[in-house]
């Protein structure tokens, strides 16, 4: 077994090629290096269970169409079940053309296509940094490395120049940015409504686009040792995710206790999240977990491995990054019954997620009372 100095010294050599994961595949590696080997059990799917990810049809609040209130109130019942039971679910009919979803995603993956020479102008962990690429944020201290590469454009409090954004997403990247921006405007306030709230509550914390990540996931050559990414809930308010046609993203759902079992335990399956044409992926994130208090669920998520490939996805996060909303305290709503969790701030909230990482912890439970 490798010491921890060791591990570093590795570590250091492969974050110095900045040539992230793509480089190894490009090099020809038939094995994984060690410091991507996942000590920790990856818990296999199972595929003999029968959940289905809830796909919503978002037409009556985004094309323009009169919209009677049973109409709205039925769409709203909808996220609201989806959001209360599995915490994530596809969405249609969003007001984001085909032709603007492939174009996104063909960026995304000519970027990290790209020679390394012009990857590496963007490689670095700085944070201030508004355009940074790399191949985990938490790479030097997670116990495993993940297989997988990132480029990250932050969106909030404003794009950045287009000089500073890859060529191969300048044109795309702030058109895909403003029609995100509408959508989580619409899923927020129906989320406000699903919580008994004004449809502008939530807008008020959380309207803000945060960034998009644009991951690339190579093919593996031994899946079965490491993970693309690992198990993890997203430490804002809501996350959309535009996935190509290869799947690997899996939730964690909890199985209903079987009335018939003495024992009265529940337990937990991985369920893939299928990769349906023309939709959006929406989960919730911690902070409307700890906003809810606990009516919605911020569920554990995770990418597997896979030989085939690349897999391409760009996520959006919804958060506020300005001075006034990061020290804005986030408190339970309660409608019955008493607060699960301590107040908290959102710059509390990350700083807490990037310490820790990608653990396979939720970074819910020390706020839990």
């Amino acid at each position: 077994m490798a010491s921890d100095s060791d591990r570093l010294r590795a570590v250091k050599a492969f974050d110095d090629t900045k040539a992230g994961v793509k480089g190894l595949v490009d090099a020809g590696v038939t094995t994984i290096p060690s410091i991507f080997h996942h000590s920790l059990l990856i818990e296999h799917t199972d595929h003999d269970h029968h959940f289905t990810i809830p796909v919503i049809d978002l037409a009556a609040a985004t094309c323009g169409t009169t919209t009677t209130p049973s109409m709205r109130a039925e769409l709203v019942a909808a996220v609201k079940a989806a959001a209360e039971t599995v915490g994530f679910f596809q969405v249609v009919n969003h007001g984001v053309p085909m032709a603007v979803m492939s174009e996104m995603l063909a960026a995304v993956r000519g970027f990290h296509e790209e020679p390394v020479g012009a990857k590496a102008l963007y490689y670095g962990r700085d944070y201030g940094r508004p355009v940074r690429y790399w191949s985990i944020f938490d790479l030097f201290q997670s116990q495993a490395a993940n297989w997988r590469d990132t480029l990250i454009i932050d969106t909030a409090p404003e794009l950045p120049p287009p000089e500073e954004i890859p060529p191969t997403c300048r044109s795309i990247a702030p058109k895909y940015a403003k029609m995100m921006e509408q959508l989580g405007r619409t899923l927020l306030e129906l989320l406000s409504e699903a919580l008994g709230l004004r449809s502008g509550h939530l807008e008020e914390d959380a309207s803000c686009l945060e960034r998009l990540a644009g991951h690339y996931y190579p093919p593996c050559p031994e899946p079965h040792l490491t993970l693309g990414t690992t198990r993890h809930s997203d430490p804002c308010f809501l996350a959309v995710l535009l996935q190509g046609a290869v799947g690997g993203l899996q939730v964690l759902l909890e199985e209903d206790c079987d009335v018939n079992n003495n024992n009265n335990k529940s337990s937990a399956v991985w369920v893939d999240v299928p990769a349906v044409e023309g939709a959006l992926v929406v989960n919730v994130g911690d902070f409307l977990q700890i906003v809810s208090n606990d009516r919605f669920k911020s569920v554990e998520h995770r990418v597997v491995s896979q030989s085939i490939g690349p897999r391409v996805s760009v996520a959006c996060f919804f958060r506020r990054q300005d001075v006034a909303t990061s020290t804005r305290v986030l408190a339970p709503i309660i409608a019955d019954g008493e607060a699960r969790y301590r107040s908290t701030t959102m710059a509390e909230l990350v700083r807490h997620n990037r310490a820790k990482g990608l653990d396979g912890s939720s970074a819910l439970q020390h706020l839990r009372l």
